[in-house]
């Protein structure tokens, strides 16, 4: 089975308990994917636009934001690479779910395991906005079945009536 793992920066522990209990059934052929999201700097240059600024950092600033996003990508791969020594590390620019879902397809993945929400400071919500909109995306679009890998979150239940 070849199983391509998103990795978010925060993810990298959940997704490796998943492939431990899936290889105990078969054999895994592992991939871990990052994907530098482009949209935040597109968005900034609408601001700027909106408030009559040129477009577009000046660039240095320019050449500074990409070393900063390769090195970032560079640590979480390498992170990755430390739970999966054998796994095929790749890297994508631009929106999350779609280049998800296209490396699944190019890679010819049989599965794709992605955590529904990056979580920052430790909340899990429970609900609605429990998947974020990379997830649903992959979710609904991917070529192939989709594991949505939450962490543990035991200390929550039982959900007051």
């Amino acid at each position: 089975m070849r199983a391509l793992c998103c990795l978010d920066g925060t993810n990298v522990e959940q997704v490796s308990k998943a492939t431990e209990m899936l290889s105990t059934s078969q054999p895994l052929t592992v991939a871990i994917l990052y994907v530098t999201d482009t949209g935040p700097r597109h968005d900034i240059e609408h601001l700027r636009e909106r408030f009559l600024r040129p477009p577009g950092h000046p660039p240095p600033r320019e050449e500074e934001i990409r070393q900063a996003e390769k090195a970032s990508a560079q640590d979480i791969l390498n992170e990755g690479l430390r739970y999966f020594p054998a796994a095929e590390a790749l890297q994508r620019q631009g929106r999350p779910e779609r280049e998800i879902v296209n490396t699944a397809a190019e890679w010819q993945a049989d599965l794709v395991i992605i955590c529904p929400r990056a979580e920052y400071g430790g909340r899990h919500a429970i609900g609605p906005k429990s998947v974020g909109h990379v997830a649903r995306f992959v979710a609904d679009h991917a070529p192939c079945p989709v594991l949505l890998v939450r962490p543990l979150a035991r200390e929550r239940f039982p959900i007051p009536r």
